[in-house]
């Protein structure tokens, strides 16, 4: 079964595509992000979360982060006028080393990538050291693609140093699949 859902050809790849993408425009959503917010949107994907959270920071900027050269391609292709405009930057990177500065970062969002991530004590460590202070994480995935159990991504937020850590059960839909949900804030 595993092979049949990340095969690129398997009828179920834009069924969980659309999943993910539904995932970011809802922590998107959840973000209250304001104009001139800074947001990393870590798993560019095809770009729908960070078109999402581009239109709502006018006076700020979404930055795509994403170890796929198709995923960053595909990401700009979704929003050329806000990659034109400088309020939507894609860039090489992954959750442990995402390129960005010190605190420059206002809002993190992850949706259905820390399954992928290799290290995810590193990938919490870096989401911390790129936010602010204030600054929040929202991450989403899929229960049933999680490689560990959801009380260990909560303590291994909270080794990183993030606080108001809450997790959460739910689904998008009536028939999608359970995801867990974590909040953080950095203090």
């Amino acid at each position: 079964m595993n092979a049949l859902l990340t095969s690129p050809s398997s009828p179920l790849t834009g069924l969980f595509g659309a999943g993910s993408a539904r995932a970011e425009r809802r922590l998107v959503e959840h973000a209250r992000l304001g104009p001139g917010d800074s947001v990393l949107v870590l798993g560019a994907g095809t770009g729908t979360g960070v078109r999402a959270a581009g239109v709502l920071v006018p006076k700020g900027v979404a930055v795509a982060v994403d170890p796929s050269p198709e995923a960053l391609r595909a990401c700009a292709a979704r929003c050329p006028e806000l990659v034109s405009t400088g309020r939507v930057r894609v860039r090489p990177g992954t959750a442990e080393r995402t390129g960005l500065g010190d605190g420059s970062i206002d809002v993190a969002i992850s949706a259905d990538t820390v399954h992928l991530w290799p290290d995810v004590a590193a990938g919490f460590a870096e989401l911390h050291r790129v936010l602010r202070p204030g600054g929040s994480l929202l991450l989403s995935v899929r229960r049933s693609r999680l490689r560990c159990k959801p009380l260990d991504l909560r303590l291994l937020s909270r080794a990183a140093g993030f606080t108001e850590v809450i997790m959460r059960l739910g689904s998008l839909r009536l028939i999608s699949a359970p995801r867990f949900e974590l909040l953080a804030r950095k203090r």
